[in-house]
């Protein structure tokens, strides 16, 4: 059975102030837990999402809540969620709370009698400095720059002729197709067409049917008998 334990702050809370409540449930046996929005109507207000966090005891679900009228409060936690590892999902029955808050006004005092505090001095929002400008001037500047170097150096340099990976040779794929790994295997010969297809390849439009017919393969229902069939006829087209 999973145990729960409720714990407020320290101090005495006051209206507005933040108050945390926490609920223990031990052993979740590996399982999520996701906590499930706290909704207090115009009690109050849940200050962002709850925690959840693995103590001594066990995993542990932490709300943190402000509460705008003074009082003693009897609420109730809702029931996390908890998600399994096989899909299924349990959620826990809600947690009763009590939560005592006190009122922020003098007591023992009439609230037309008091009178409410002088205004804060307000702080200056805008400040004038050229700084922001030079350094985004700086920063621009050095980025036409590097720019303008690359831009020259371009000329240069000779791209690299790509190389096809080891494995896609015609004797590893041969291999493969032997293995059963037809399609596999038929996505390296596609490979191989292409790169040769790109030069004066006299076979070009053969090639292009041939590609076609192996990104049909992909998704057709057809056995192994027409696999066999498309890594022939790439193999003997490779060949010529």
């Amino acid at each position: 059975m999973i145990a729960w334990l409720l714990l407020l702050q320290g101090t005495q809370a006051t209206v507005g102030d933040t108050v945390y409540v926490e609920r223990t449930l031990g052993d979740v046996g590996g399982a999520v837990v996701r906590p499930q929005q706290w909704s207090l109507g115009p009690l109050g207000l849940q200050l962002g999402p709850a925690d959840v966090r693995q103590g001594s005891a066990g995993a542990v679900v932490r709300y943190a809540l402000v509460i705008w009228y003074p009082g003693e409060h009897n609420l109730t936690m809702p029931g996390p969620v908890l998600v399994r590892r096989d899909g299924r999902s349990d959620t826990l029955s809600g947690s009763p709370v009590h939560v005592s808050v006190w009122s922020v006004l003098p007591p023992n005092a009439k609230k037309s009698t008091l009178a409410p505090r002088p205004p804060s001095v307000p702080v200056p929002l805008a400040a004038v400095t050229p700084l922001p400008v030079l350094a985004l001037s700086g920063l621009a500047l050095l980025g036409l720059t590097i720019a303008a170097v690359r831009w020259r150096r371009r000329g240069r340099t000779r791209p690299r002729a790509a190389r096809p990976p080891e494995y896609q040779t015609p004797e590893v794929l041969r291999r493969w197709a032997a293995a059963g790994e037809f399609r596999a295997a038929l996505d390296g010969w596609s490979r191989l067409l292409a790169r040769r297809a790109a030069g004066n390849d006299p076979s070009a439009e053969e090639t292009q049917v041939l590609r076609a017919d192996i990104d049909a393969a992909v998704f057709s229902p057809r056995g192994p008998e027409y696999l066999t069939e498309l890594v022939e006829r790439a193999a003997r087209l490779a060949a010529r």
